[in-house]
């Protein structure tokens, strides 16, 4: 391969990408102001990213064409921190005339006049009641002692209003037209953007001369006021005219993108596989959407430059460029994906179907939304706007949906897409220093039962996630695994993190997906297997297991469409389904006989299928939760599980056979306090009265749960 030039960098462009040029043209012959004209003060709005800077460029480019007017490029980032800004600012207009009209005597009287404005200014900051900003230095430097000894020489001399006067008058004589850009005003402190702001309105003020300023105006906003209202209301009556940055419509930024997509593609050798070029024009769509403006383009093709040449041959390149704008746009996401494959990848893997039904059931489970329980990674997606949401799961579906166009499930194994975790990996291994085990060391780990124990009990919390995650992603692609020494190994640690407390949520769904995944390898001994998890494993995770093949041949009383298709079922034998849920249901009894049920971590949802399995009778588990709120240790489990949100829905209230002793069991614990909000939400008349509904009405029971 040849090599590819640098990175795109983020400077202002000079090719009129977005057509602006005419516009540019247009507001630069306005800018040049007449003789004697009273200054102006224009700006050019828009956020980070958006093409200020490169309009701005375009503007200046057009004004240099005038030989009169005299432009100057003031960067007040550059001089961020001095605590001279106003002071080099004047100086650079002075010091630009100068140069402009070096060989006339009113050039040199004005800029002159401007020097010694400067001069007075420079020691007037250190006088509180003469500063021109109202603001006390604060530096107690050398330099600012010095400045204290050089105003008793300049105090005879010290009128501000004249020295500016002369700078006026100075100005009028020479008749040229200034214009001032500045840009980046918006990356100032925000001590620094009211000081610019100030200095404008208040010293710089000069005739003809015109201010070109650049800006988020809400960044601004919020530095001039604590309130934004009142700072934009402030920023109107310095900026005389502004204009918003004309938005890009979805077509140009498109059009900007897919040129430097396909410019890099040209650059990096890259020819598009049919099956990639497919993809391409929705990888575009999804790119632009994710874009919020020209520098997130470049941002995104920046870091394809370094992607694209690791993966060629090995990643679906259409997949790579979506990837990667999701990851520009949602780091978090990017994040989740590393740490948590398998609720992107799912279940599908090269040709063994676990389906959609098992993504269902954790949503089923834990009470969220159908939605979120159809696709899992919903739950890893931006939630505080409702557009970045659509987004990022657009982009996930792109990425991660099996089912391709033509009605193929498994064309994206051969196509190189990354919703094969096996790709996925890949992707994340070549593109990032990020640790992504190598699928040898994982399937090592599933065809030797020991080492996987060994190497499970050795890591932390967070380390068994991680490690789980991988084995899950991996499972389906290992040729040779120990299926039920894997299942045996995990429910002994399961057991053992059960009888330490160390058990989490997050640690039962990460076994149970395991066990899932490999009771779906349909290995000689599965059934075997599966009767293992339903005997041994904790509650809290043989429910699961239970549940999906309950549910998956529609044994599930309150929803018996999920039934599947035989081959697709966790288990095909339903006198075996049925024996196992008989077994579960007494070791359930048995352990509320013990009185330690309490100690399960899906403590609510056990009762609730316990209750299911049982055709819906809820008499057992009443009696169990009564049994089990006499203790402090057992009411405080049961309690913990209710949130003010879940009982927004009335279906959470099925568990609760009477809300006045229930209040009663809250009141007389130690635990009171923490349980007040619940104390308000049962004491309330229509709450009481649904929860005596629901015992004298078994059907709306039965749907509720």
């Amino acid at each position: 391969m040849t090599p590819y030039s640098n990175f795109l960098h983020d400077l202002p462009a000079t090719d009129d990408a977005f057509g602006r040029e005419s516009f540019a043209k247009s507001l630069a012959r306005f800018l040049v102001l007449p003789s004697k004209s009273r200054g102006l003060v224009v700006g050019i709005e828009g956020e980070w990213g958006s093409g200020k800077s490169t309009l701005i460029g375009f503007i200046a480019k057009n004004l240099r064409e005038n030989k009169r007017t005299i432009v100057i490029d003031f960067n007040p980032w550059m001089v961020s921190t001095t605590g001279a800004l106003v002071e080099i600012l004047i100086e650079q207009i002075a010091a630009s005339i100068g140069k402009k009209v070096a060989k006339g005597q009113k050039g040199i009287n004005a800029s002159q006049k401007l020097i010694n404005f400067v001069r007075l200014l420079k020691p007037l900051k250190y006088i509180p009641a003469l500063s021109w900003a109202g603001h006390i230095a604060e530096d107690a430097t050398e330099a600012a002692q010095e400045n204290l000894d050089d105003i008793k020489k300049l105090l005879p001399d010290m009128d501000l209003a004249q020295k500016k006067n002369d700078v006026i008058n100075a100005l009028e004589k020479l008749d040229h037209p200034i214009i001032v850009v500045i840009d980046d005003l918006d990356r100032l402190p925000a001590e620094e953007i009211r000081i610019m702001i100030q200095a404008i309105k208040a010293v710089a003020d000069f005739p003809q001369i015109t201010y070109l300023l650049a800006y988020d105006p809400n960044i601004i906003a919020r530095a001039l006021a604590e309130n934004e209202k009142s700072g934009l209301f402030y920023l109107e009556k310095i900026v005389q005219v502004a204009y918003p940055l004309p938005p890009l419509s979805r077509k140009q930024l498109k059009r900007f993108a897919d040129g430097k997509i396909r410019d890099l593609l040209k650059q990096l050798e890259i020819d598009l596989q049919s099956y990639e070029s497919d993809r391409y024009e929705e990888a575009i769509v999804l790119l632009t959407q994710l874009s919020r403006h020209p520098r997130d383009v470049i941002r995104i093709t920046n870091r394809l430059c370094l992607s694209l040449p690791a993966i060629q041959g090995e990643v679906n390149t259409a997949d790579v460029i979506a990837f990667e704008a999701l990851s520009q746009r949602f780091p978090a996401v990017r994040k989740a994906i590393y740490e948590h494959s398998a609720d992107f990848t799912g279940h599908l893997y090269q040709g063994n179907i676990i389906s959609e039904q098992d993504a269902f059931d954790w949503g089923v489970f834990l009470g969220s939304r159908k939605d979120e329980a159809e696709h899992t990674w919903l739950k890893h997606l931006p939630k505080d706007d409702e557009h970045d949401l659509q987004i990022a799961n657009k982009t996930c579906l792109f990425l991660f949906e099996k089912q391709e166009r033509n009605g193929d499930d498994f064309k994206f194994v051969d196509h190189l897409r990354i919703a094969d975790p096996d790709r996925l990996a890949r992707l994340l291994s070549l593109t990032s220093i990020e640790e992504v085990p190598e699928v040898k060391d994982i399937h090592k780990l599933l065809m030797e039962p020991e080492e996987l124990e060994k190497e499970l009990n050795r890591e932390d919390s967070e380390g068994k996630l991680f490690l789980l995650n991988w084995l899950s992603a991996y499972a389906p692609s290992c040729k040779e695994p120990d299926i039920k020494g894997c299942i045996d190994k995990l429910t002994k640690i399961s057991q053992r993190l059960t009888n330490d407390s160390l058990l989490t949520k997050e640690l039962t769904r990460g076994i149970t997906d395991l066990m899932i995944r490999l009771l779906r390898l349909k290995s000689l001994n599965y059934e075997q297997c599966f009767q293992d998890i339903v005997n041994n494993s904790p509650l809290s995770i043989s429910v699961i297991v239970l549940f999906i093949a309950v549910k998956n041949q529609g044994k599930w009383i309150i929803r018996p469409s999920d039934k599947v298709d035989t081959e697709q079922q966790l288990i095909s034998s339903s006198e075996l389904v049925d024996q196992a849920a008989n077994i579960w249901l007494n070791r359930v009894r048995k352990s509320i006989q013990e009185n330690n049920l309490f100690q399960e971590i899906y403590l609510h949802l056990i009762l609730y299928r316990f209750a299911q399995f049982s055709g819906n009778d809820y008499s057992e588990v009443y009696a169990a939760i009564d049994q089990m709120c006499r203790t402090e240790d057992g009411l405080d489990a049961f309690l913990k599980d209710f949130t003010q949100e879940s009982l927004a829905r009335d279906s959470h209230f099925t568990l609760i056979e009477d809300a006045e002793k229930l209040v009663q069991y809250i009141r007389s614990s130690s635990i009171a306090k923490n349980y007040e909000w619940l104390i308000e939400i049962l004491s309330d008349e229509e709450i009481a009265k649904k929860i005596k509904e629901q015992q004298t009405t078994p059907e709306r029971r039965n749907k509720e749960s």
